[in-house]
């Protein structure tokens, strides 16, 4: 029997659903940040495996990735466009696409990961490795079937011919800040998870009117004072910052970039601790 090592872990050895062996060993109380590292490998590979699996029977396979926020954006846009005349920037249907598009990536990454420490619990407690991978995994995973929806929108602003200059290039940054934002939810729920089991269902049960507060199909303008209030919700400044690289998002817009990235840097910041100091119980209370 052959035996792989990831992440510099050794000593104690465990065959895992990846299909090889792992060594791994309990960090004697080193940073979470090197810990982390160390496993990098193993969480590119949870990551690949756990993007395949999902589309792995599938008629249409990894399409799905590109048609579930593709259509979500058509149906909100089609109904409002019937419904309400928002004046936006640019055409409303890539206005909402542009919203969507992040939303549904955060929504889909954030509903997985609060729960992915419980399910991955056979694992984690077979082999040592920092906990904060699991949730980090599924953003990551996430992240790969979002990549494609990104050349989705900008062949729809072709379609609609916007403009497309520098501005573009923001699609790099808006995308870091997403994920930043996602992995610092999603750790930080998961934990929650962990000792409160019914944070999975307040996290669904909180999506839909999350989603009405996001701006995700409204422009900022409109809003007048309310604005400022809105804008304290971080799904705002990274659905801006997405607009913002298409020439679509309202006057102002980086202020709730800003905001939003204090969010982000809040929450890792506040979710790296946790796990350096209960990293060891959650398998306790698995």
């Amino acid at each position: 029997m052959t035996t792989e090592t990831i992440g510099g872990f050794a000593d104690v050895s465990a065959r895992t659903e990846v299909g090889f062996e792992l060594k791994g060993e309990r960090s004697k109380l080193g940073p979470l940040l090197a810990d982390l590292w160390r496993s990098r490998d193993l969480t590119r590979l949870l990551a690949k495996r756990e993007f395949l699996v999902n589309y792995r029977r599938a008629s249409f396979g990894v399409l799905w990735a590109i048609g579930l926020p593709l259509a979500q954006a058509l149906i909100v846009g089609l109904t409002l466009s019937r419904v309400v005349r928002f004046e936006t920037k640019g055409p409303y249907a890539l206005f909402v696409f542009a919203g969507t598009l992040p939303w549904t990536f955060f929504n889909g990454a954030l509903t997985v990961a609060t729960n992915s420490i419980v399910i991955g619990s056979e694992l984690a407690t077979r082999v040592y490795f920092p906990r904060a991978v699991l949730p980090i995994v599924t953003v990551l995973s996430a992240l790969r079937g979002f990549i494609p929806s990104v050349a989705v929108l900008i062949g729809l602003a072709a379609i609609f011919r916007v403009p497309l200059g520098l501005d573009l290039f923001l699609l790099i940054p808006a995308t870091v800040l997403m994920v930043t934002l996602t992995a610092g939810f999603s750790l930080v729920l998961a934990a929650l998870q962990v000792y409160f089991r019914d944070m999975k269902f307040i996290v669904a049960a909180s999506t839909l009117p999350w989603f009405w507060a996001s701006g995700a199909i409204f422009p900022l303008d409109k809003l007048g004072s309310m604005r400022h209030w809105l804008e304290l919700n971080p799904v705002v400044g990274m659905i801006e910052f997405y607009r913002a690289s298409l020439g679509t998002a309202s006057a102002g817009w980086g202020r709730s970039v800003w905001i939003c990235a204090a969010w982000a840097v809040g929450l890792i910041a506040l979710s790296l601790p946790l796990y350096r100091r209960y990293d060891r119980v959650f398998v306790d209370l698995l």
